[in-house]
């Protein structure tokens, strides 16, 4: 398991990994957890109900490997507590930044749907808030979309 923590919304959700059906990108979460990891983060703007973790490749931790994803257990129609993992490879989708593209995706309620400016994607869910945990995540990101952008943290729980 890890856990998604935004201090000043409150958010300490524990996620389980879902390394039976999305084993790549299971390992991608659990190794930014190992690290500390910490990024900034946004509520979307064309999902719907999800808080975005935008990574370019050159903001990982150095030691990380950046692992061309497979599509895994992957949707473009999350649910609420699903956490996905998008990956876009070096020059594949216009306006990023250069090289692979990494998106950590925590989608918090009903109705979410991944589509961009640029089309339909799918990403993988990797992730899972736990059931008990859910509620109290609502809660928090929604705070998260009131105050605007926030740093997002990765750990193990």
């Amino acid at each position: 398991m890890i856990r998604l923590v935004e201090p000043e919304s409150g958010l300490s959700a524990r996620c389980q990994l879902l390394h039976d059906v999305a084993p790549v990108s299971a390992r991608f979460l659990w190794e930014l957890a190992e690290r500390q990891a910490s990024f900034e983060a946004l509520h979307a703007i064309w999902t719907g109900p999800e808080i975005s973790v935008p990574m370019p490749a050159g903001v990982l931790p150095g030691t990380m490997e950046r692992p061309v994803l497979p599509p895994e257990n992957a949707t473009s129609y999350p649910e609420a507590g699903d956490i996905v993992l998008a990956y876009l490879a070096a020059g594949s989708t216009k306006g990023l930044p250069p090289g692979d593209f990494y998106d950590v995706g925590l989608f918090y309620d009903a109705g979410g749907r991944l589509m961009m400016p640029f089309g339909w994607i799918q990403a993988n869910v990797c992730a899972r808030i736990l059931d008990e945990d859910l509620a109290k995540a609502q809660a928090d990101c929604r705070t998260i979309r009131y105050n605007g952008a926030c740093t997002l943290s990765f750990e193990i729980a």
